[in-house]
């Protein structure tokens, strides 16, 4: 009883310390039609407040998955190319979210590649579950295996809500998550290449009926079975068994046959609710199992 009342006690204590000024712990009224990409800041029970939301470092991190993304889609549908939709304020700036959840670290981090599937539900109790919106975390807390995950809406059955992507920072207790050319920085790189790759699943990147696209065999490894991948190195959505994030993946969907600007009729991500500019018959994730 008393180990009880100490943490219910820390974590009272760690929610009046979280409110600082500029802060949002709520979604803001949206300025676009509400499909629309939103950011939260989440920490853990017992975490420790970076101030990543108030510094301008996750400001940055999206400034380069966006600008990666409009770079990759220049002269394809649009010639000026396209941006994903995260959502904003009236100002422009991106609207991020804190959150303090009502679990402990150790509970997600210990749950691996599947931690997303934690705080997802917990981000939705807590008041995060528009039904238009995809939601993007950062974590700051670690996890046993990965640096990032994601739900994939394609293989989840239809009563369960995949709508999250998660970038855990600093991940992995190795800190291989920051060191290996990644980190809060003015670049595009392993950070911000694997939250945009998460993100992209979340939006139903691979999709499944894809020409090629990859689902991982039963290897005894923590991607075993897991699809929404391609085959082809140096793509964004190419991985390996082993999760392993590569610096040369920069490519998105070159041959414009799987995920992206296709004419197949597998879901497009150049056709998404989730991108601008939008097409005038705009397709949302589809789930894929009953």
């Amino acid at each position: 009883m008393k180990k009880v009342l100490f943490f219910l006690l820390v974590f009272i204590s760690s929610v009046f310390a979280d409110m600082k000024e500029g802060r949002n712990f709520t979604d803001l009224p949206d300025v676009d039609d509400g499909y629309n990409i939103h950011v939260i800041y989440a920490l853990p029970s017992d975490g420790i407040d970076k101030e990543y939301d108030l510094t301008n470092q996750i400001s940055m991190l999206v400034y380069q998955m966006d600008k990666w993304f409009n770079k990759k889609t220049k002269n394809r549908l649009f010639q000026d190319g396209q941006n994903l939709k995260f959502d904003r304020k009236e100002d422009g700036r991106i609207d991020i979210s804190f959150l303090r959840m009502e679990i402990d670290n150790v509970s997600i981090s210990k749950k691996g590649i599947n931690a997303v599937n934690v705080i997802q539900p917990e981000i939705s109790r807590l008041g995060f579950n528009d039904a238009k919106k995809v939601y993007f975390v950062v974590y700051g807390g670690s996890n046993k295996d990965v640096c990032a995950s994601s739900q994939l809406p394609q293989h989840a059955p239809k009563s369960i809500i995949a709508n999250t992507a998660a970038l855990y920072y600093p991940g992995k207790g190795d800190d291989s998550c920051i060191e290996n050319n990644g980190g809060f920085k003015p670049e595009f790189n392993n950070t911000s290449r694997a939250a945009l790759h998460e993100v992209f699943h979340v939006l139903g990147v691979v999709p499944k009926c894809a020409p090629e696209h990859l689902v991982f065999g039963n290897e005894g490894t923590i991607n075993d079975g897991i699809g929404g991948h391609i085959s082809i190195p140096g793509d964004i959505m190419f991985s390996v068994q082993s999760n392993v994030t590569f610096s040369k993946m920069d490519n998105l969907d070159m041959t414009s046959k799987n995920y992206y600007n296709h004419s197949n009729d597998c879901l497009d991500l150049a056709k998404s609710r989730y991108v601008t500019p939008t097409v005038d018959d705009p397709q949302l994730p589809t789930y894929g199992m009953e």
